[in-house]
């Protein structure tokens, strides 16, 4: 792929200091100034330049009607240009043939005459001057004392019978001044546009069919006039468009601008069709896909490759930010490019850039040039002071100090950034477009053999360091004369000293690195005056600490560490001296951003305001800047180590403007065996007991604290999870590594523990008085037992679960292998919970006590203890007025099974009733007393029986057949009593005859019981042992009295 330098030859003019023929005027064509050949042979044809000659020529060959020709561009945009080449192909036979053809050769000869608004010193005014230069100055003789306008007839008696090319250039200056100049009661201005008002009439003559007019735009040109001139002019305009034909000089949103600007200032160049010149756009496409592919850039591939085979050698950029400034005041359009470019390209070679660029980019300028700045600076002046800070100051502007500071100025990465976003910035145009976005800019400047991302680091420095630099809505970057929040936010760092830095840089730091997870390091220092450092017996700390020259732990650090007792309780997080500075700066501009954003919270401005979001992105940017300095920083960890204190690399990984500096300070030490997070498998925890035993639990006892010590101590005593080391001990005490004795901790081996037997009951059944018991050995693998004796290996082997009816029994366990000794003799003693049931009788309150018949009890109700002074236990036990408890004791074979005190429940007076034992007594129950099977029923017929003079009535007996309870036989009365041993002995009767050999349910209910006496009541009470008073509650109880 060949260079600028190989294509392309710069013609010799481009280096002249002297140049000026690029601003040629019809003086230099009236007096006869110009080169022809040179003039053609840099020039190149326009569309517009076309169509203005062909019109032309077609009039003077009869072929058109137009006479009257208006050239319609701003200053600069080649009006001028264009009637030269006119009028010297009208003067040029030979040149019209080589660039019109054959086609025009029998016009004959074409006076030219031409009249420039510069010359405001003509003695008779447009029309005398124009006669002169057509040697018929007399024809207006009648007409220049006074001066007077000439009138149609006049004007075509002038050119009339010749070929005649009239050209007006710069009509409003020499207009303006006319104003000033009296002619009788109006002035030469008036007069002036009566006259060419007449002659524009008369050129749509037939007698002047063969005479055209070129005239340059009176509106385009001059629109800064005063109001009556500017009347004036419109007048004139009017005048000349009724017959006048529009043609603009050079289409300026074309193409054509690349071919202007190639032939006029290039010698040699190759065509868009070229191989290289296609290789080349191939090679940028390719470059440009790679780009979009990697999400830099938008910037169309295609668009590119085409562009680049119109524009070449020029970058297709040119043209589309040449459109932005063309119509500002101080630039001439296209004579204004043209000076501008040729500029450029003599700086292009000049600099020996078109050695090894093969494109010419709007930002390949010298802005320390003075001859550059002369053309560049008037363009847009009021961004002087963007440019002197900004981008170009003899390498003391922001984008030289960014270029200096990433390779000492060898590439110009933020300066090419800062001179494109110039560029785009120079339209003075009301609304008119400002800027590139960060797409346009990185396409812009992609290139084969570049790398981008160079580019893109650059262009971020750029927006964060610069003065004048303003970001709209839309994302569009562009330079404008006030300054922005770096320039406030610059101010501030400007006030703000080192310490204040510091303090900042510490909250930064203690944020990203505190110890959240608390696995490793729990105790945090940031940029600590060193007897700020409390080091924890428990605890390791993290210090980070400001580097020292020579790339070693500060001697400060180095001699705290020495007389620390604690050793292997601390690491150093520390690096490099000489990027202090830099990690200072860049904490001073968080401060500031900080400070600004806060300011906007206290005014209240909204976070959609576009002033926020630059903040806010700005607050993005600094703490990248400070992170990236921290990384350059802090890039040494030390840590103890057997060895002594070590060093190691520590590169600090950061995503989305934040990071995790405990994770990445764990990370080093895992790849360096200094930590190991939390671990519980055997494995693991057998590993470390034997590390532990080798280097901290070096003697046969010593206390928990004591191993700590020396964990905090030997650094040769790796790093682990807080929790770690009391996970090991209560591992090591579970397996029986270590036991807990008085305090201390005992480490093994350790001699084999006797055997034991546990023996867990874990049920009684009471109507059986079967216990059932748990039986487990412990070191051994048989159980013998035995009754009264201690068992041996002759006595009965105890099965897992044992049932037995025997309180006492004795255990032994037995290890067959030899390995355990046999422990002691477990005599187990059963246990029966002591029920006991308080109820008020007819003799008082009544307490009954039930046990284990085996079981022994003696009770006192005097308070006293039952061991020595109690009564057996024999039956119910009717207590003593007042008694608040009784004290009982369980025994078995004189071992004590229970010991309890029964509170005596408080009973609220006597019973209401006074029963006369000698006197009849009935008894209802409220609800009917009811026996639902035979054995109940039978049951309670016999208490009846046993009771004498004891009559039931409202009783129902139901005798049925159990398979088939359809068949029974009903027995019922009212009020008629019954002696229980008669209704038996009925019952027994039905069932013997009516159904014999059948089984048989008898259910009974009964509601009233009659009672021949009072003592015969109570004796029920106690057999049926029933609380009075709640008999008194479930029924009524009624008495007769005796008769007086």
């Amino acid at each position: 792929m060949k260079t600028v330098f190989e294509l392309c030859k710069p013609r010799e003019n481009v280096f002249i200091d002297t140049t000026r023929d690029d601003v040629l005027n019809l003086s230099n064509l009236i007096e006869n100034k110009i080169d022809i050949d040179k003039f053609f042979n840099e020039n190149f044809m326009t569309k517009g330049m076309e169509i203005l000659l062909t019109t032309a020529f077609k009039r003077f060959k009869g072929e058109s009607d137009t006479g009257v020709i208006k050239l319609t561009q701003a200053m600069g945009g080649g009006k001028t240009h264009n009637m030269l080449a006119l009028a010297l192909l009208a003067k040029n036979k030979e040149w019209r043939r080589k660039i019109l053809g054959k086609e025009y050769d029998d016009i004959g000869d074409i006076k030219v005459i031409a009249f420039s608004g510069r010359e405001s010193d003509v003695d008779y005014g447009i029309w005398g001057s124009l006669a002169e230069q057509l040697g018929k100055r007399e024809v207006f003789k009648d007409l220049y004392t006074p001066l007077r306008a000439p009138g149609e007839s006049a004007w075509i008696r002038l050119f009339e019978g010749e070929n005649t090319l009239i050209l007006f250039d710069e009509l409003p200056p020499y207009l303006e001044n006319a104003k000033s100049i009296t002619v009788g009661n109006s002035d030469l201005c008036q007069v002036t546009i009566t006259a060419l008002s007449n002659l524009f009439s008369a050129l749509g003559k037939e007698q002047l069919s063969n005479v055209c007019l070129v005239f340059s735009d009176l509106k385009a040109t001059y629109e800064s006039g005063s109001q009556m001139l500017q009347s004036s002019f419109k007048e004139l305009e009017n005048e000349a468009n009724r017959s006048a034909i529009n043609i603009e000089p050079v289409a300026l949103n074309s193409d054509e601008i690349y071919d202007i600007l190639k032939k006029r200032l290039f010698e040699i160049y190759p065509s868009n069709n070229d191989f290289s010149v296609n290789e080349l756009a191939v090679s940028y496409k390719n470059t440009l896909i790679k780009a979009n592919k990697s999400g830099l850039t938008n910037y169309s591939a295609d668009k590119l490759f085409i562009g680049i085979k119109d524009s070449y050698p020029f970058h297709p950029s040119i043209k589309d930010l040449y459109a932005r400034f063309k119509e500002n005041q101080n630039f001439q359009q296209t004579r204004g490019l043209i000076r501008l470019m040729r500029q450029i390209v003599r700086q292009f070679y000049e600099s020996k850039k078109a050695d090894s660029k093969y494109l010419i980019n709007v930002f390949d300028l010298d802005l320390n040039d003075r001859n550059m700045l002369s053309f560049i600076k008037p363009i847009k002046t009021s961004l002087e002071a963007a440019i002197s800070h900004d981008i170009a100051q003899e390498g003391k502007s922001v984008a030289e100090s960014i270029d200096y500071e990433f390779d000492s100025g060898k590439y110009t990465y933020a300066q090419d950034v800062a001179k494109l976003i110039y560029m785009s910035s120079l339209s003075e145009a009301t609304h008119g477009l400002l800027g590139l976005n960060d797409s346009e800019i990185l396409g812009y400047l992609c290139e084969p053999n570049v790398e981008l991302n160079n580019y893109k680091k650059a262009l971020e420095e750029i927006k964060t360091q610069s003065w004048y630099l303003k970001q709209d809505n839309r994302g569009r970057l562009y330079f404008q004369n006030t300054k922005n929040m770096i320039a406030e936010m610059n101010t501030l760092i400007d006030s703000y000293n080192n310490e204040s830095a510091r303090k900042e840089l510490k909250k930064f730091l203690e944020e990203n690195f505190k110890p959240d997870m608390k696995n490793c390091y729990e105790q945090l220092y940031a940029l600590p005056a060193v007897d700020e450092i409390k080091l924890d017996i428990n605890k390791i700390s993290l210090v980070i600490f400001e580097p020292y020259p020579g790339n070693k732990l500060h001697p400060d650090l180095q001699s705290f560490y020495d007389n620390s007792p604690y050793k292997n309780r601390v690491m150093f997080l520390s690096g490099q001296r000489n990027v202090m500075e830099k990690l200072y700066f860049n904490s001073k501009r968080l401060t500031a951003i900080k400070h600004i954003i806060s300011n906007m919270h206290d005014e209240h401005v909204p976070s959609t305001d576009q002033q926020y979001k630059e903040a806010d992105s700005q607050k993005d940017k600094v703490t990248t800047a400070l992170l990236q300095s921290i990384r350059e920083t802090f890039i040494t960890l030390y840590f103890p180590t057997k060895n002594g204190i070590i060093s190691e690399d520590f590169k600090l990984e950061f995503k989305e403007n934040s990071f995790k500096g405990e994770e990445q300070i764990i990370k080093v030490l895992k790849n360096e065996k200094k930590f190991e997070d939390y671990q519980s498998n055997d494995a693991f925890m057998e590993l470390l007991r034997e590390k532990c035993e080798d280097r901290l639990f070096t003697q046969k006892e010593m206390t928990f604290n004591q191993i700590k010590e020396r964990a905090a101590t030997e650094t040769i005593w790796q790093w682990y999870h807080p929790d770690q080391m009391e996970g090991l001990k209560k591992d090591c005490i579970k397996k029986d590594k270590w036991r807990e004795i008085g305090g201390y901790l005992v480490k093994g081996p350790f001699a084999k523990e006797p055997t034991s037997v546990m023996v867990e009951q874990t049920g009684y059944d009471q109507n059986t008085g079967e216990f059932t018991l748990k039986i487990r050995g412990t070191s051994g693998d048989k159980v013998y037992y035995d009754i009264g004796a201690e068992p041996t290996t002759a006595s009965a082997e105890a099965p897992p679960i044992m049932i037995t009816k025997e309180p006492l029994i004795n255990f032994i366990c037995i290890d067959s292998s030899g390995e355990h000794p046999t422990g002691k003799v477990n005599e187990f003693l059963c246990k029966v919970p002591l029920k006991h049931e308080q109820r008020k009788s007819v003799h008082g309150d009544i307490l009954e006590l039930k046990t284990n018949k085996n079981f022994e009890i003696r009770y006192t109700t005097d308070g006293s203890n039952p061991k020595e002074n109690g009564g057996v236990y024999l039956g119910e036990i009717v207590l003593p007025d007042n008694c608040k408890f009784v004290r009982t004791i369980v025994t078995y074979k004189d071992k004590i099974v229970e010991e309890k005190d029964i509170t005596i429940s408080e009973t609220s007076g006597d019973y209401d009733l006074k029963i006369k034992d000698d006197l009849p007594l009935e008894y209802e129950w409220s609800k009917q007393k009811n026996c639902k099977d035979t054995e109940s029923t039978y049951d309670e017929l016999g208490k009846f029986h046993n009771l004498e003079g004891s009559f039931l009535r409202h009783f129902t007996v139901v005798i049925s057949e159990k398979e088939n309870n359809s068949n029974y036989i009903e027995i019922s009365t009212s009020k008629v009593p019954f002696d229980a041993g008669n209704l038996q002995a009925t019952i027994d009767l039905i069932r013997d005859t009516a159904f014999k050999d059948k089984d048989v349910t008898v259910e009974f209910d009964y509601k009233t019981i009659l009672f021949t006496t009072g003592l015969q009541f109570k004796n029920w009470v106690e057999m049926n042992k029933y609380d009075l008073k709640e008999i008194q509650k479930e029924g009524k109880i009624k008495q007769w009295q005796k008769n007086k």
